[in-house]
């Protein structure tokens, strides 16, 4: 992924599709960040009433009042029950009409990123200029584009969890083998290998990136969290007040940890400074690129540091 390109299956994506004259109005109190305009993304979360983080989501806007909604996988249940109960919570207070729908099992997910991996997308997609429609003009990023690969519809989303170059290719389950199938072939001409989950959480945490479930979760806020650019402070919306009022408690940063050669960083485990207890480390690994820039370091994300190191 940081040379060529790598890909991953994720499907098991928590997928909601929300609409109705009401969804609008409700998403954004429910949601930390502006909601994206027709065709775009934004990354986003819903806080608890006390106003930590309940649920990351990437929202993108299909229509004026049409939304589809990705979270966590394996999250589907939790994340579906919060929405409906404050969605109907929300009608209940004279909020208009909307209705949600979860769609995870209709949509087949692929994560295809690296240097190569547009040039992969050129050879499959069904369009007369290829370069222009997955071009940086008519396709920036945190962008989505319905696209054909192959015989293939697809919701393309310009985003990448590993940092790189990148796409979320949804499509109808149905036809994941066939896709499957045709990326290989492609990729097969540009370095395309497949990627597991233990290496993408590795190159995320590389780039910095949070993970819901360790860095974020229902005992920080965003803001502890060091996503201020994803709270639009100047609306009103579900958990403000009670975030303001927590205010940081402590702050999470990116750790690089320098030897010993048999360091295996995994999280959970204390930062320790002149023997007093500085923080946790909430997630970590081995760097796979790192050692080109500074060999012997490893990284985590940890919250409880005053200043990145």
């Amino acid at each position: 992924m940081r040379e060529t390109a790598g890909m991953i299956d994720a499907t098991a994506f928590t997928k909601h599709l929300v609409r109705g004259p009401g969804a609008t109005a409700f998403l954004d109190w429910f949601t930390t960040n502006k909601l994206p305009s027709v065709g775009r993304i934004n990354l986003t979360y819903a806080l608890t009433e006390a106003g930590t983080t309940r649920t990351e989501y990437t929202i993108v806007r299909l229509a004026e009042n049409e939304y589809y909604l990705v979270s966590a996988g394996a999250w589907t249940a939790y994340d579906g029950d919060y929405l409906r109960k404050t969605a109907e919570d929300f009608m209940g207070r004279g909020g208009g009409y909307l209705d949600i729908h979860d769609v995870t099992t209709q949509w087949g997910v692929f994560a295809l990123a690296g240097p190569q991996s547009r040039a992969i997308l050129r050879d499959l997609v069904r369009d007369a200029d290829p370069d222009t429609v997955l071009g940086n003009k008519r396709f920036p990023w945190l962008s989505m584009r319905r696209i054909e690969l192959g015989m293939v519809p697809t919701m393309a989303i310009r985003v990448a969890y590993t940092g790189e170059l990148g796409w979320e290719l949804h499509h109808p389950v149905e036809m994941q083998t066939h896709l499957f199938d045709r990326l290989m072939e492609a990729g097969d001409r540009h370095g395309l290998k497949l990627v597991g989950a233990r290496a993408q959480n590795w190159l995320r945490q590389e780039k910095s990136y949070r993970a819901f479930g360790t860095e974020l979760g229902r005992d920080a806020t965003p803001l502890e969290g060091g996503l201020d650019r994803f709270v639009d402070m100047g609306k009103d919306f579900l958990g403000k007040a009670a975030m303001e009022a927590t205010g940081i408690r402590a702050k999470c940063v990116t750790l690089l940890i320098d030897g010993p050669a048999d360091a295996d960083p995994w999280g959970k485990e204390a930062l320790v400074s002149d023997g007093e207890k500085v923080g946790r480390l909430t997630s970590g690994g081995s760097a796979p690129t790192w050692p080109r820039r500074a060999p012997g370091f490893r990284c985590g994300c940890c919250a409880g540091c005053s200043t990145p190191k």
